[in-house]
């Protein structure tokens, strides 16, 4: 997205930022906030973007009735990032609270994101 492009974020009844990490955490959050999205859970949003300021996005961010982050591991760059953009995110889930650990490998089982997916849907309020 160049700076002159509009975000489609704004208006959104839940949007999800996930850490993207290199390691098997990151990437179960990855793919754990892809799969919400894609299943019509709520907008999957552009972490990076916020870091690097863009406008839309933080606006959309702050407009959404509800932010969820997911972070990977306890570091928590990802809540760490929205917050210094002035974004409260309202429902945060922490990959390694299923009792993963963390370790410097991409790869992941498929069924520890479907444990992450059913973690975040039990955070988030029923409708």
């Amino acid at each position: 997205m160049t700076e002159n492009e509009d975000c489609q974020c704004s208006g959104q009844e839940l949007m999800i930022f996930s850490c993207s990490g290199g390691c098997n955490v990151g990437q179960i959050a990855n793919a754990a906030a892809y799969r919400l999205a894609t299943g019509g859970t709520g907008k999957m949003a552009c972490l990076a973007a916020v870091s690097a300021g863009m406008p839309g996005p933080v606006t959309g961010a702050k407009q959404a009735r509800m932010v969820l982050v997911l972070d990977g591991c306890p570091v928590k760059c990802a809540a760490k990032t929205l917050e210094k953009a002035g974004i409260r995110p309202t429902h945060h889930v922490l990959i390694t609270d299923l009792g993963l650990k963390k370790v410097d490998d991409l790869r992941h089982a498929p069924e520890d994101v479907d444990r992450a997916v059913r973690l975040c849907l039990d955070t988030l309020p029923k409708k």
